[in-house]
């Protein structure tokens, strides 16, 4: 359940993340996503008990989604057009490669 509520937090947070971006514009939606990822990170920091930590990853699960809609596009809107798709491509390679750097450590620990 822990784990799951970040997953199902970024399904509404890459809704949000799209209306937010039509609604405020880019940079209000990064940010937002920002606090959220703050507030989530805070909230688990501090959780007494595992129904806490619970909300704090669907706060943090929310700004997943947002981030995950709003930073490409932001990407290849300032970004020079000669080097747009290199950018935004790196973005993904970035994550990705930042999951697997994760999954490799946890396998460490284990």
């Amino acid at each position: 359940m822990i784990v799951s509520m970040a997953v199902a937090g970024a399904i509404f947070g890459a809704a949000l993340g799209g209306w937010m971006n039509d609604k405020f514009g880019r940079k209000k939606s990064i940010m937002s996503a920002d606090v959220l990822f703050w507030f989530g990170a805070i909230i688990m920091a501090f959780a007494p008990t595992p129904w806490v930590i619970i909300i704090g990853r669907l706060f943090v699960g929310l700004g997943v989604g947002m981030a995950s809609m709003t930073a490409p596009l932001y990407i290849s809107e300032a970004s020079p057009a000669r080097i747009r798709g290199a950018l935004v491509s790196t973005n993904g390679l970035l994550i990705t490669g930042g999951q697997f750097l994760s999954y490799l450590i946890n396998l460490a620990f284990t």
